[in-house]
């Protein structure tokens, strides 16, 4: 399973599509994209286990 990746807003994603154009043809440097990466991608919340059991305790009702 593959999670769809989230943009902190709609306009984040064409800005971020294009950087990842530019890092994959080695126009950008590894360090600009991670820059890139923070400043258009929302932060993943880290989740305690009992949090993830009630999560899909909750989704299987």
């Amino acid at each position: 399973m593959s999670a769809k990746t989230k943009f902190k807003s709609p306009a984040f994603e064409p800005i971020h599509s294009a950087a990842s154009g530019l890092f994959s043809v080695d126009a950008i440097p590894q360090e600009t994209m991670r820059s890139f990466d923070t400043a258009c991608l929302s932060s993943i919340k880290d989740l305690q286990p009992l949090e993830i059991k009630a999560l899909r305790e909750e989704t299987q009702r």
